[in-house]
């Protein structure tokens, strides 16, 4: 991808975003559930903070929150599927499910190759993650 093009997208949750092609991540085989999209942006926001945002460059209504795999279990293991140097990998949270419960797709993990704007989510081959691990209970109030 050239990094001079610049294309503009309306997302209802972040507004009019310019993007220049080098800062969009290319999902060959997309994202599960989602696989007809291929190209995504990553937000940082600072107002919400520690989440980060992958953002549908084609369809920028479908947003999915990212949180830190470590930042919920110190001791996440994906095994030889990334490289430090050039990988950050991260999971996709449900903030709110039919619960109230905000969880974390800790099976399922985004890699994203910040050197050649490559992501992939890959399905980890163990029980010992769960798709829909709880990070906070909604309290009755």
């Amino acid at each position: 991808m050239e990094s001079g093009n610049q294309r503009k997208i309306v997302s209802s949750q972040f507004g009019e975003l310019s993007l220049s092609d080098d800062l969009i991540f290319e999902f060959k085989n997309g994202i599960l559930g989602f696989e007809h999209l291929s190209q995504f942006v990553l937000i940082s926001d600072e107002d919400t903070e520690p989440f980060k945002w992958l953002l549908s460059v084609e369809n920028p209504e479908i947003v999915f929150p990212l949180l830190n795999p470590w930042q919920i279990d110190i001791n996440y293991d994906i095994g030889n599927e990334f490289n430090q140097e050039k990988d950050s990998v991260m999971v996709i949270v449900t903030l709110s499910d039919e619960d109230g419960s905000m969880t974390a797709n800790m099976k399922a993990p985004i890699i994203l190759n910040v050197v050649d704007q490559q992501g992939k989510q890959i399905i980890l081959p163990t029980d010992k993650y769960s798709t829909n691990l709880v990070i906070t209970k909604k309290s009755n109030q």
